[in-house]
């Protein structure tokens, strides 16, 4: 109720920007037009339309006529939208609904991204250039340890870093008392003794991340937990990253024998010499000779790689080392057999944050980093705002059911016999909420649904989705509680509202009057009768089917027989059993579709049948269809939307009567001036 409230106060509120109609606006240099009862200014003008267009650079490119040709549409729409409120359109409870829940999403969409979403990313591109070497141990916590467990595993790695503290080589440390496998692997493998290896940014969970980028090279990071278990790092270098890189490879693994390693070695530095010497394409060859199924298709591709992850040292170093965009590789050896590379591209780090935006949401998004953000802000807001729940009140749900399978189905089926869902169980300081929400969240999250094996307590799932259900409401509430003190933010919902009265009053006086207008339809096809022609088109056959060989006897092979296809589609109507569809279509032109094979025709040829979707079919050139006029009935649709544009029309004329419009178009001289003056200085 409170959010409707506001809407309804928002939508008394006149448009940003639009001044009280004042006694004389032509004696003001600065107004451009009147609208009914308001006053477009310069800089208003100048304002709706920079943001059509874009920006103010681009608006001041534009020419006079371009500023002249806006403001009277802006004028009409201004205009309609004063009628809408006249006809208190404003009220509709539609509209009104329609914008409280725009109001909502608009709000949860901005707080999210000024309190999660940017911060987050804004980290991650901090960390972009840079990557760090680092060495881990790891004491694992099991997810049902009891608080001795949890004290014993710190207790236990806070010895481990007393030692190393002491003296003793961390890589040592972790190989003998790390709870991580990877540990107790060769020196030479990521993870083995404990040491990683190069990160960037994306490569690891977030916590590692963090406390890797965080701590000192040299250093060792506080202990930290994640839902492993505890964790502690050695940072021993950091440096700049290279370029993530682009690479194709061409493979051969040779049999177990000096000989066949020898002849795989001689076949390779053969297509290396082929590819330098510029006599044949590298894609090309590692299709014809790689033996990796995996890239051979596409060339060898193995798309972007970057510097910190997995790969052979070898690899690395040589992928790494070529400098020129095209450069061919020397052989290399890797476990899986021979290797020749060549570098097909280099992707530099972006270089502004709204550059790297895109990528940067896409890494934390598949990182899971955008959720866990999200977790935490809310558990903030739940610290700092008055949250409570009535679980006395919440447990009435039981007298559905006991079982929690049964209170699942029961709920979703809303078969909730005589329970009052009326009653408040929750509230969020002073906005409270009844079993009748929470029942409708959830349906819509289906949050009663079992999540393991062990989830057989009804009195826990119904705890679980009401925790839901408070977080979604603890954000709703911060978002529109923030949404009330932004400008931005009420001008943006102004803009929205003014958007739907507008359409609403077009939906009301134009567009429901032409459909029912059927003899002002008919009145205006007869007057512009000329208007409504088809013009020539090819004529074209369909025969379609599901089976390729009906196709071929009964229509492919008899027209290659010169069997008229007038004959073959009169044994088809005859025969319903036959099972192929003939339709006939009218081209003007080139659609895209499988249709312009057709068009490719002379008239009276035909295509091979071809395997469409899941079925076959075969297009007949049918010749050329002549220009003749539209039937009333053929011509509906476009008649209907050239008659709504004439309502229009006569609509705006209408308002501008009846509200008075004044516009003053040689005012427009002036829009972005210093624009115009920048544009001009840069281009001299």
């Amino acid at each position: 109720m409170r959010t409707v409230y506001l809407l309804l106060g928002s939508l008394l509120m006149l448009a940003a920007g639009c001044r009280t109609l004042q006694t004389n606006p032509a004696d003001h240099p600065e107004v451009v037009a009147v609208a009914g009862s308001e006053v477009i200014d310069l800089a208003t003008f100048e304002d709706q339309y920079a943001r059509s267009v874009g920006n103010r650079l681009e608006a001041a490119d534009d020419s006079l006529q371009a500023y002249q040709d806006f403001l009277e549409r802006y004028v009409n729409y201004r205009l309609r939208v004063q009628e809408a409120r006249a006809r208190g359109y404003d009220r509709d409870s539609a509209i009104v609904a329609e914008a409280s829940a725009y109001r909502l999403e608009l709000a949860r969409n901005q707080l999210m991204r000024q309190e999660v979403i940017e911060p987050l990313l804004r980290t991650l591109y901090a960390r972009m250039p840079d990557m760090v070497d680092i060495s881990h141990i790891f004491v694992r916590v099991p997810t049902d340890a009891t608080p001795e467990d949890t004290l014993a595993a710190y207790r236990r790695l806070q010895a481990l870093i007393d030692s190393i503290r002491q003296g003793a080589d961390f890589n040592e440390i972790a190989f003998r008392h790390s709870d991580d496998p990877s540990a107790r692997s060769p020196r030479t493998t990521r993870g083995g003794w404990g040491h990683i290896g190069w990160i960037k940014m994306g490569q690891t969970i977030e916590p590692m991340e963090t406390y890797a980028f965080n701590t000192p090279v040299g250093e060792l990071s506080p202990i930290f937990r994640t839902r492993y278990g505890y964790h502690v790092l050695k940072v021993h270098d950091r440096k700049p990253a290279p370029y993530d890189v682009r690479a194709a490879h061409i493979m051969i693994t040779p049999a177990p024998t000096p000989e066949d390693s020898a002849r795989v070695r001689r076949t390779l530095d053969s297509l290396r010499q082929l590819v330098l010497s510029g006599k044949a394409d590298f894609a090309e060859l590692a299709r014809q000779h790689s033996e990796d199924w995996r890239t051979k298709s596409q060339g060898g591709d193995l798309g972007y790689l970057s510097f910190a992850q997995p790969m052979p040292v070898m690899v690395r170093d040589t992928l790494f080392a070529l400098k020129e965009i095209g450069a061919v590789s020397h052989i290399v050896t890797t476990p899986f057999g021979l290797h020749i590379f060549q570098l097909k591209d280099r992707r530099p780090i972006p270089p502004t944050f709204e550059a790297a935006y895109d990528t940067l949401l896409t890494v934390a998004d598949r990182l899971g980093r955008l959720q866990e953000a999200r977790h935490r802000f809310v558990a903030q807001l739940r610290r700092q705002l008055s949250v409570r729940l009535d679980t006395a009140r919440l447990f009435t749900l039981l007298q559905v059911a006991t079982h929690p399978d049964t209170l699942a189905l029961r709920v979703s089926r809303r078969e909730l016999g005589a329970l009052d869902l009326s009653q408040p169980f929750a509230s969020v300081e002073d906005a409270t909420y009844t079993l009748a929400e929470l029942i409708d969240y959830i349906n819509q999250q289906n949050l009663l649904r079992r999540t393991s094996r062990r989830d057989t307590i009804a009195q826990e799932r119904l705890l679980r989705a009401a925790d839901r259900f408070l977080d979604d409401r603890v954000l709703s509430y911060e978002a529109l509680r923030r949404a009330e003190q932004d400008l931005e933010f009420q001008r943006t919902m102004q803009d929205f509202v003014d958007g739907l009265l507008a359409f609403k009053l077009l939906e009301e006086a134009v567009w429901k009057v032409a459909e029912r207008d059927t003899a002002g339809l008919r009145a205006y096809y007869e007057a512009h009768a000329a208007e409504f022609v088809f013009p020539e088109r090819t004529r074209v056959l369909s025969f379609r089917t599901q089976r390729d060989s009906v196709l071929e006897q009964r229509i492919y092979e008899p027209l290659q027989q010169g069997v008229p296809v007038a004959r073959l589609i009169a044994e088809l109507t005859a025969d319903s059993s036959a099972g192929i569809t003939v339709d006939t279509v009218y081209i003007e032109k080139p659609t895209g579709s499988f249709y312009d094979r057709a068009l490719r025709l002379e008239a009276g040829r035909y295509t091979e049948p071809f395997r469409y979707w899941n079925g076959h079919v075969l297009l007949y050139n049918d010749g050329l269809e002549p220009p003749r006029p539209k039937t009333f009935r053929e011509a509906r649709a476009d008649v209907l939307s050239a008659y709504q544009k004439e309502l229009e029309a006569r609509l705006d004329q209408e308002l501008r009567a009846r509200y008075g419009a004044r516009i003053f178009p040689e005012r427009l001289r002036q829009a972005f001036a210093a624009e115009r003056r920048t544009l001009a200085n840069a281009g001299q």
